[in-house]
């Protein structure tokens, strides 16, 4: 008679990113359908070692969206984007988050799927706020180098800006079809420039 086969023994870490990657899999193959005990056995654990680390649907699901928003802003945030200018330096900026969201199949369940789980709000909100401070600093330095006017409020200005960018991004996902990539990047980039009050170029 054959051993009994137990679950190979990981560490918490190497457990919880098996289960996010196994639930972000599981969104994308099921349009956003979720259920713990499908992303247990397609990550090799136990249902209850994914409700332990993460407590719940909801909490899974706000795992997946911020492990989707941490490998974003570290590809966008985190490099520093080559350019004389705040215009050259954040036209790439923009063009790059555009791709990146139209490439990560992700992005489109975050935009309209997973948005509407409470449990979302909370991290959005967060996500948000760090956004708004980084960006009012970058939107003070091109005020100061004399790119965009010194009388904006610079985290009225990026909050508007960002908001706008990101429904931009929805609106071109959720299109049917979908607004090709290039159009997207340029329109997104000419109402970016438009709100900053700097001329086309």
């Amino acid at each position: 008679m054959n051993a009994p086969t137990s679950r190979k023994r990981r560490s918490p870490r190497e457990a919880r990113r098996l289960i996010i990657d196994a639930a972000r899999d599981r969104l994308l193959d099921g349009a956003g359908d979720l259920e713990m005990v499908e992303v247990a056995k397609r990550a090799g654990v136990s249902e209850g070692l994914a409700y332990y680390h993460f407590g719940s649907k909801s909490g899974l699901l706000n795992a997946v969206v911020k492990d989707f928003y941490e490998r974003l802003d570290e590809a966008v945030l985190a490099v520093p984007y080559e350019g004389a200018s705040w215009r050259e330096r954040e036209r790439a900026r923009t063009h790059e988050f555009v791709r990146l969201m139209y490439e990560d199949p992700v992005a489109r369940l975050v935009v309209d799927v997973v948005r509407a789980d409470p449990a979302f709000a909370v991290e959005e909100a967060e996500r948000r706020r760090r956004l708004n401070l980084l960006g009012a600093r970058n939107i003070a330095e091109a005020q100061k180098a004399g790119e965009i006017d010194k009388s904006c409020d610079p985290g009225l200005l990026v909050a508007m800006i960002l908001g706008g960018v990101t429904a931009g991004v929805s609106h071109a996902l959720a299109a049917k079809p979908p607004t090709p990539l290039a159009q997207a990047q340029k329109e997104i980039w000419s109402f970016v420039e438009r709100a900053a009050g700097i001329a086309p170029g």
